[in-house]
C-alpha cells in the first residue's frame, strides 16, 4: 500500500505549499507530471543532445522560461536521467553571485571553483603545475598572498569540504575574490577590471584546468562522458544583466571546455538582437501550462478544464484536498488565478492556507481563496508602472508582445506570460486582469479600436 504523504491540516498544507523546488525524496513524493498539458520538448531536447554527445565533446545549452515556472524541478529530473553519463555539478547562481549585477568574469571564477571543489571531493586533484602557474598569475595581478588571504577567508571556507586533500591557496583566493565581488562595489570594480585586462590568460588557464580535470575524471570513472555544469537561477538576472551575459559576452560563455546548461530569463528571447545569433543553439524554452482555450479574436479567453485540473493536481499531490477544501471549485479558482505558473499557484495556495487558519476555519472556503488571489493582485499593482497598463491591454487583445526593453521588463516581472502549443502566444497574468487599472486601460483600448 502506497503511503499517503499529503497534508491533512492547514498548518501542514501551509508548510508543504512552499516555493522550494522539488528534489531527492520530495521529487518522488510530490512531483506531478505535466507532460500531457505542457510541452516538454525543451527538457526532452536537452536530454537528447547530452545523451547522444560523444565523450569529451562540449555543449553550451540555454534553458529559458519564466521565473518560478518549474525549471529547477525539471532540471533536477534531468540530473537524475544523466547522472550515469556525466559528472554533474549543479549550483544556484544567486547563492554564488550578485544576480542583480553579475558579469561573465564572475561566472568564470564560480565555475572553476565549483569544478575544483567537486573533483577534490572525489579525490581527484588538478595538475599542480597548472595550479601553480595560475596561482602565480593571480598573486601578481591581485597583489594577494597567503597571509592576506588567510586573514579574510573563514576557517569554514578553508576546511576540508569533505575531502582528505587540503584546499589549495588558489581556491581560497577565489573564495575571497568572489566574496569581495558580492560585497563591495569598489572591490567589485577593481577585481573585474583586473581580470578583464588579461581575459585571454584567465580563460586559457581555466580551460587547461577543465581539460585536466575531465581527463583525470574519465581515467577514474570511464563511464562519464565528461563534466556537466548546471547553472540554475541565472534566469533571475534583470534584463540589463541578461543583455551583458547572453548578448555582449555570449562568446565568452561558450568558450569554457565543459558542458554547461545556463538557465536564462525568458525576456532574453524577446530581444531584437536574437539570442540564436549569439549562441550555437536557440534557447530551449519551458512554457507555462496553457490553462486557456486559445482564440486570437477573444479578449477574455475561456479555460481549458482538463489543463486547469492538472494545475489543481499539483496541489492535490501535496495536500488532501477533500479534507482541506470546502469545494473543488475553490481549488479550481486557485488554478485559474495561477495562469499556469507553478510558483504563483503555490503562493496563492499558501496564502489561502494562512488566511483560513488565521480565521479559525478548518477548511479553505471561497472567501479565503478570494482574499489570497486579491493579495497576489495587490502585489502586482504595487510594482506595475501606470504606463504599462496600456501595453498589457493590447497584449490581452492581440496575444502578442513587442520585442523591446519594456516587453522584457513585463516578462521579467511576469505581468505577461508565454504559452505555446500549435501557436506561441502571450497573455496577461490573470490576477492583473482583475485590477481596475487594467480594466480601464482595456476599455480605452477597445473604444479607440486598437
Amino acid at each position: 500500500m502506497t503511503q499517503d504523504y499529503r497534508a491533512k491540516t492547514l498548518g501542514d498544507a501551509y508548510n508543504i505549499s512552499n516555493f522550494i523546488p522539488l528534489q531527492d525524496e520530495d521529487l518522488e513524493k510530490y512531483y506531478y507530471d505535466l507532460s500531457e498539458v505542457r510541452k516538454t520538448e525543451a527538457i526532452d531536447s536537452i536530454n537528447f543532445i547530452l545523451s547522444v554527445a560523444e565523450p569529451e565533446t562540449t555543449q553550451t545549452i540555454l534553458f529559458a522560461g519564466h521565473r518560478g515556472g518549474g525549471k529547477t524541478t525539471e532540471l533536477k529530473r534531468l540530473e537524475k536521467k544523466l547522472e550515469d553519463k556525466y559528472f554533474i555539478i549543479y549550483f544556484m547562481a544567486d547563492e554564488e553571485l550578485d544576480t542583480n549585477d553579475a558579469r561573465y568574469t564572475d561566472l568564470y571564477l564560480v565555475i572553476i571553483k565549483q569544478v575544483e571543489e567537486h573533483l577534490r571531493k572525489k579525490n581527484i586533484t588538478l595538475d599542480k603545475r597548472l595550479l601553480q602557474g595560475f596561482e602565480d598569475w593571480f598573486k601578481e595581478i591581485t597583489k594577494e598572498n597567503e597571509e592576506t588571504v588567510e586573514r579574510s577567508v573563514s576557517v569554514e571556507a578553508g576546511g576540508q569540504l569533505g575531502s582528505q586533500t587540503p584546499i589549495p591557496f588558489l581556491v581560497k583566493l577565489w573564495v575571497k575574490l568572489l566574496a569581495q565581488i558580492k560585497g563591495s562595489a569598489k572591490n567589485k570594480k577593481i577585481i573585474r577590471e583586473t581580470l578583464e585586462k588579461d581575459i585571454s590568460r584567465l580563460k586559457a588557464d581555466i580551460n587547461a584546468l577543465l581539460r585536466d580535470g575531465t581527463k583525470k575524471l574519465r581515467e577514474k570513472y570511464p563511464e562519464y562522458k565528461g563534466i556537466l555544469i548546471i547553472v540554475d537561477n541565472l534566469d533571475r538576472v534583470p534584463p540589463d544583466v541578461g543583455k551583458h551575459l547572453f548578448f555582449e559576452y555570449a562568446a565568452q560563455l561558450q568558450e569554457l571546455d565543459c558542458n554547461i546548461i545556463y538557465t536564462v530569463p525568458i525576456s532574453v528571447a524577446y530581444s531584437t538582437e536574437n539570442v540564436g545569433n549569439t549562441f550555437d543553439q536557440n534557447p530551449h524554452t519551458l512554457p507555462m501550462v496553457n490553462i486557456y482555450q486559445y482564440d486570437s479574436q477573444e479578449t477574455d479567453l475561456p479555460h481549458n478544464n482538463r489543463h486547469l485540473k492538472a494545475m489543481a493536481e499539483i496541489i492535490a499531490k501535496r495536500v488532501n484536498t477533500d479534507i482541506l477544501f470546502e469545494s473543488e471549485q475553490d481549488l479550481l479558482e486557485i488554478a485559474k488565478a495561477s495562469g499556469g505558473h507553478v510558483r504563483q499557484l503555490m503562493r496563492i495556495m499558501r496564502t489561502a492556507c494562512m488566511t483560513a487558519g488565521s480565521r479559525g476555519h478548518s477548511k479553505i472556503n471561497n472567501d479565503d481563496v478570494d482574499y489570497a488571489i486579491k493579495q497576489e493582485q495587490f502585489n502586482f499593482e504595487r510594482v506595475i508602472p501606470h504606463q504599462h497598463y496600456e501595453i498589457l491591454a493590447k497584449v490581452c487583445q492581440s496575444k502578442n508582445l513587442e520585442k523591446n526593453e519594456t516587453s522584457q521588463a513585463i516578462l521579467y516581472n511576469t505581468s505577461v506570460l508565454e504559452y505555446n502549443g500549435t501557436n506561441r502566444w502571450n497573455y496577461v497574468n490573470p490576477v492583473i486582469k482583475r485590477s481596475d487599472l487594467f480594466k480601464e486601460a482595456l476599455n480605452r483600448s477597445q473604444e479607440s479600436g486598437n
